[in-house]
């Protein structure tokens, strides 16, 4: 009997993992992904496109976005912290196929030279944040949902896998079920064949506002189901909100001297003096 338990656990699996569709939902946006292009110092590299991306309006300024664990993955394992320095020479996002409509990334904003890309904590804050060089896409970038999501609500990731050479954005569906530390686990409705290079793209709610970043899939023992799990975005905005403050902050910065706004004090009619 005691044979039998992991045969019946791996028959579950099976049974919950064949529960998605593989194909593409009929939902549609306008377009919002881009995928990543690099340009290297030093020349040749693997990789030349690798994940997905799409562009953050927040509050008045704009924001490239991705996955950190991409550049994980671009790394070799012998610089493996948190910054671009001496290795990427270009950051570039483009629509699949559309070599005109380019996105040039100016600063990896959240750069972390002191932030190791080996650490078991990569996936908890799992995005790049650059400000923008230029920007020559017609994509719509997007805004940040208000309200937490709900169970059983539909949500859509948009962009496409590694293998795709042309087509328009694509689109695949799923369902919430619960957050779980900074990522949200969702069941799987309708999907790709191969997930492989969604990674950094935007998912969203019906209505088109951004509720999370493709990152990874995780194993849920309950509903036995290995589920797809976006990083969500309230660290992504608390991050934002740092920045823009810090900004503001230095704008008002002159020559060293910072200006501070004091309390005005109101004098009483006592007090005042003909």
């Amino acid at each position: 009997m005691k044979n039998v338990f992991p045969y019946l656990i791996f028959t579950l699996i099976l049974v919950s993992c064949s529960k998605a569709k593989v194909s593409v939902s009929d939902k549609q946006f306008p377009p919002v992904s881009l995928v990543n292009h690099y340009e290297y110092f030093g020349g040749e590299h693997k990789f030349t496109q690798l994940g997905s991306a799409f562009l953050l309006k927040y509050k008045n300024d704009t924001f490239a976005i991705t996955a950190k664990h991409i550049l994980a993955i671009l790394k070799p394992d012998s610089i493996y912290n948190l910054t671009l320095d001496n290795f990427i020479k270009v950051w570039s996002m483009r629509p699949l196929n559309k070599e005109d409509e380019i996105v040039i990334m100016d600063k990896l904003l959240n750069e972390d030279k002191t932030e190791s890309l080996k650490a078991k904590t990569l996936h908890e804050k799992d995005w790049l944040v650059f400000s923008i060089k230029e920007n020559r896409a017609k994509v719509i970038p997007l805004e940040f949902r208000e309200t937490p999501p709900v169970k059983g609500e539909k949500f859509y990731a948009v962009g496409w896998t590694r293998h795709m050479k042309e087509g328009a954005q694509r689109i695949y569906e799923f369902e919430y079920y619960k957050t779980k530390g900074t990522h949200h686990l969702m069941k799987k409705l309708i999907i790709p064949e191969k997930m492989g290079g969604l990674s950094g793209g935007p998912v969203v709610d019906e209505s088109g506002k951004l509720v999370g970043i493709v990152s990874k899939n995780e194993f849920s023992l309950f509903p036995m189901e290995k589920m797809f799990a976006p990083v969500g975005t309230d660290d992504l905005k608390a991050f934002l909100d740092n920045y823009l403050m810090n900004i503001s902050d230095h704008i008002f910065a002159t020559r060293g001297l910072v200006i501070r706004l004091r309390p005005i004090k109101f004098l009483k009619a006592a007090e005042l003096k003909y």
